[in-house]
């Protein structure tokens, strides 16, 4: 449903140019920026504002299936391959290296939406260790905690992938919840570990989640909250 509130729709309108909402979702917005002007130019102000942003990634080339995928369609082919989720989106250029394009525009998203309450927002870039390309991207406010995979990220087909806050100062790491395997993990509320500082990790676990309440499995992602 389209917010009718003037903050909450220009919100909205920014997750969507920045590729961060469901099929579901985006098939709304598109459907409605049709007749609502406010929603409309809300999505304009965005795509302005991040489109630049692409000009931080470097060049990439298209995964070989996508070509295949191309030509089938223009062949007209009965059988056609669906392309990557990755490029089904109508502006390629968001997620063309999945790395710091997506940190750049994570950020100006949640700069220029910070809430009018007194509730900080934070935001995390996750990526393997000794890695810089970014895997995950959270964003915590007053929406709640939001955390979603932006490359692709494989857990094994028996395991699962659990999300670790650790407080700043604190040893003991707080479990935050099993990552469906869609890549997208949403709370509601904040965990009073989630602040400024804190240390966000992903491990692999039973599908279940860790039955010790602490990590058991290796941790393949790791990133640190930061306040906007």
């Amino acid at each position: 449903m389209i917010p009718e509130n003037r903050d909450e729709l220009h919100a909205l309108a920014g997750e969507y140019v920045l590729g961060v909402l469901d099929p579901a979702e985006v098939g709304e917005i598109e459907t409605a920026t049709v007749t609502n002007a406010a929603l409309r130019d809300a999505v304009a102000f965005w795509e302005e504002t991040l489109h630049p942003l692409s000009a931080l990634a470097a060049p990439t080339e298209p995964p070989p299936e996508l070509w295949d995928w191309i030509a089938a369609r223009l062949d007209g082919g009965a059988s056609m391959r669906p392309a990557p989720r990755l490029w089904s989106t109508p502006r390629p250029w968001r997620w063309s290296t999945a790395g710091f394009a997506a940190l750049a525009a994570a950020l100006a998203l949640y700069i220029a939406l910070k809430p009018v309450s007194p509730t900080p927002s934070f935001v995390s870039i996750l990526h393997a260790p000794q890695q810089e390309q970014a895997d995950w991207v959270a964003t915590a406010g007053h929406r709640g905690l939001l955390v979603r995979a932006v490359a692709g990220a494989t857990r094994p087909s028996d395991r699962a992938f659990e999300l670790w806050a650790i407080a700043p100062g604190a040893v003991i790491p707080q479990s935050l919840g099993v990552i469906p395997p869609d890549g997208v993990l949403h709370l509601d509320a904040l965990p009073p570990s989630v602040r400024d500082g804190a240390i966000l990790a992903i491990s692999i676990e039973p599908p279940s989640g860790s039955p010790t309440k602490q990590p058991t499995g290796p941790v393949v992602f790791v990133g640190t909250l930061s306040e906007m």
